[in-house]
Formats: C-alpha cells, structure tokens, sequence
C-alpha cells in the first residue's frame, strides 16, 4: 500500500483558523445527528482529518482537511475509514488474484518416489537357549 501523506503545516494552521479553534466534525460521519457539530474547544487536543479517507483520495489539500477533536476523529477513524479502508485494500487484492492467476502457470508436478522398503521384523521375544 502507498505511503500515507500528511497535511503540511500550512494546511493544518489554515484549517484550525478557519475551525475557529472548534471541533469541525459535523453529522453522521463522524457519529453525531444529522446537522449537528461537535464544536469542542481544541485547546484540548487537535487532530487533522482527512475527510475522504488518504488512501482513497491522496488529497491532501485544505478543502479535505477537518480540524476535529480526538474523540471524533477516533469515532470516524474506527466506523467510517477503517472499515473502508478494508474494503479497498480487498477490491484491489481481488483484482490482482485474478489478474495473477492468469498470467502465472503452476510447474509440472514432480513424481513421488518409490517408499522406502521396510526393514525385516525382528522377533522381540525369543527364547534363549541355554547351553
């Protein structure tokens, strides 16, 4: 999988100002009602969000850049990007299993040798004969 690309300081200054040092998070997507924000004050903790997921988007600009709260961010991290994350790493591995199988050809299967025979039995017990 590519590398994960981080916002650059920039970004993250320009979306904490326009936050106005709130949590950004907003709606279903982050486990909130419909229409609603968060709005915790971020001197608390700050974490930046890439709201259509990195490995889907590689859109590292300030327009998919959300300064939320730790909590959202965990909450959106473990039911939306996870799970999608998932779900693209499979369709993609899918599609190569597919394409692999068809270019790669299994080697000829080698015969068996022959079992080696089994040594003669030997009596464990015998009678000594005394003399």
């Amino acid at each position: 999988m590519a590398d994960r690309k981080e916002f650059t300081s920039k970004t993250r200054k320009a979306a904490l100002a326009r936050s106005g040092k709130r949590c950004e998070a907003e709606g279903a997507w982050y486990g909130l009602p419909a229409g609603e924000r968060c709005t915790r004050d971020l001197a608390y903790g700050v974490e930046y969000d890439h709201i259509i997921l990195d490995a889907n988007s590689k859109d590292n600009s300030l327009e998919n850049c959300a300064a939320v709260c730790p909590k959202c961010h965990a909450w959106k991290t473990a039911n939306r990007d996870t799970p999608t994350a998932a779900k693209t790493v499979a369709q993609s591995l899918m599609g190569m299993k597919t394409r692999v199988k068809a270019k790669i050809a299994s080697p000829p299967k080698a015969e068996k040798p022959a079992p080696k025979p089994l040594p003669p039995r030997r009596n464990l017990f015998q009678r000594l004969e005394q003399s």
